[in-house]
């Protein structure tokens, strides 16, 4: 991390692996590019370890006490760099907290201590990237409502709408990620007989590759992606299908929408109120459900068309624009507070 710098503000972000798509960078160095004039560009301050192993993340820590920045905002995942800042304003972005419901009793209780109870103790405020996940937060915890301020994440200014529509063999569904909360399991089965192609963006396990096998799914999958293939992933495939039962804020939506796909995900927040109208809304836990929201894909032309129109209006919410002027007026008003 760079040197200490005072009275201003300093974002603090996870170290970036070789590939990988880092949706939580993306849209807070998209913010950066759009940041209002007004206001003083926030210092970014990047973590010099990856967080693996007690010694890295207590390097990290290190790192961050040293900085003098009058407002220390961790902007996702490494909560624990918010520990024992109380001599500064500090904001946390939490963007989702499923993980902590993963793994035994005593690891969820040490998660939830050193990823949630003991950061939150530091912070004056948090941002949320959804109504749900403030609502998850405020079912956990006992920090005031009136502290958590929702601010949508935003996508990076690369993504375009595709100039035309694929042409695959095969209709191409896309799934995203391979955690529990994915649907991985239910979206297969959901697809299991129909003439599709699932392309898979991550690294099955050999139980998830047996059991695409028995259900007799033609697939395939890429993992390691970078931006720019992963935007080509989008936009080669007919449909993203993102059926999650959990999210913090559900960002395929909005890039599957920016370049033109269409969606079908989750009648459950914060996936229905990221998507808007631009998507088919479905029981993420009803297999038939989401059958018949490929099918409708599939056979009705003139409703999938619709539904790309509408998702791309939707997509244009999330402005960066809006984001970045939300985050500066939150650390204008901290840094007033702080002089008073």
């Amino acid at each position: 991390m760079a040197g200490p710098t005072e009275n201003n503000v300093a974002w603090i972000m996870r170290k970036p692996r070789s590939l990988g798509n880092f949706s939580i960078e993306t849209s807070y160095r998209t913010m950066h590019s759009a940041w209002p004039s007004e206001h003083p560009k926030p210092d970014i301050q990047v973590a010099s370890r990856f967080t693996v192993g007690l010694v890295n993340r207590w390097n990290i820590w290190r790192e961050v006490r040293s900085l003098r920045h009058s407002v220390i905002h961790i902007t996702g995942d490494i909560h624990f760099t918010a520990i024992r800042l109380n001599h500064r304003r500090a904001i946390l972005t939490v963007h989702d907290l499923g993980l902590l419901d993963e793994g035994g009793r005593i690891k969820r209780w040490l998660k939830k201590k050193f990823w949630l109870d003991l950061p939150l103790k530091s912070c004056d405020r948090l941002v949320a990237v959804s109504n749900r996940t403030k609502e998850d937060i405020l079912s956990r915890t006992s920090f005031p409502a009136d502290r958590i301020t929702v601010i949508p994440s935003v996508i990076s200014p690369t993504y375009r709408r595709r100039e035309k529509l694929p042409e695959n063999d095969l209709p191409r569904i896309l799934h995203i990620g391979l955690a529990d909360n994915k649907n991985l399991d239910r979206h297969a089965a959901a697809l299991s007989g129909l003439r599709v192609h699932l392309r898979i963006i991550g690294e099955p396990s050999a139980q998830q590759h047996t059991m695409l096998r028995q259900l007799k799914v033609d697939y395939s999958t890429a993992s390691k992606l970078t931006e720019s293939e992963l935007q080509n992933e989008y936009a080669s495939s007919d449909a993203l299908l993102f059926c999650s039962t959990l999210e913090g804020f559900g960002m395929p939506i909005i890039e599957a929408q920016t370049i033109g796909l269409p969606v079908i995900t989750s009648a459950i927040a914060p996936m229905d109120d990221t998507a808007g109208e631009g998507a088919l809304l479905v029981d993420p836990t009803d297999i038939s459900a989401i059958r018949g929201a490929a099918m409708t894909l599939l056979n009705r032309p003139e409703e999938r068309d619709e539904l790309i129109e509408k998702g791309h209006r939707n997509a244009e919410r999330f402005s960066a624009v809006t984001a970045a002027r939300r985050h500066a007026e939150l650390y204008a008003e901290l840094n007033a507070t702080q002089h008073k």
